[in-house]
């Protein structure tokens, strides 16, 4: 898996860790750690197929920072991976998160009060679904 995959994947980890800091600490002002709790590969004319982290090549856990518009993590093999965030938004409750890299394009949102995550990342012919959790990190 390339190094746009690791990266998006890293951020997407975002969804599973358990939401254990203040609410409204999820807006972006504080550094987040994520995990994703389950991840879905979809490809054309196919069933989306349930998988693990390895299997996607994502990090268990992503750190994500909002400030230096930057999310990274650790891939199974030990490589570590850092994508940039292109685009910042807060609205409505949610933060989102989006960028695109070698002709991919992701996003994730986050519940500013609970930390809850989704996050999805795609190109012609593959898509992945993530959900998962956040909380914050020193």
């Amino acid at each position: 898996m390339n190094y746009f995959w690791k990266a998006t994947f890293a951020i997407c980890a975002c969804l599973a860790a358990t939401a254990t800091a203040a609410a409204g600490d999820f807006d972006g002002s504080k550094k987040l750690l994520c995990a994703p709790s389950d991840i879905y590969e979809c490809a054309p004319a196919s069933d989306c197929q349930r998988i693990t982290p390895e299997m996607a090549n994502l990090p268990r856990f992503i750190q994500i920072d909002v400030k230096k518009k930057r999310m990274s993590g650790t891939v199974g093999s030990g490589e570590k991976v850092t994508t940039g965030i292109q685009n910042v938004e807060k609205k409505d409750g949610k933060l989102t998160l989006q960028g695109a890299e070698n002709a991919r394009a992701w996003s994730v949102v986050i519940d500013q009060e609970t930390g809850r995550m989704s996050a999805s990342a795609s190109d012609d012919v593959t898509g992945f679904i993530l959900f998962g959790g956040c909380t914050t990190s020193s």
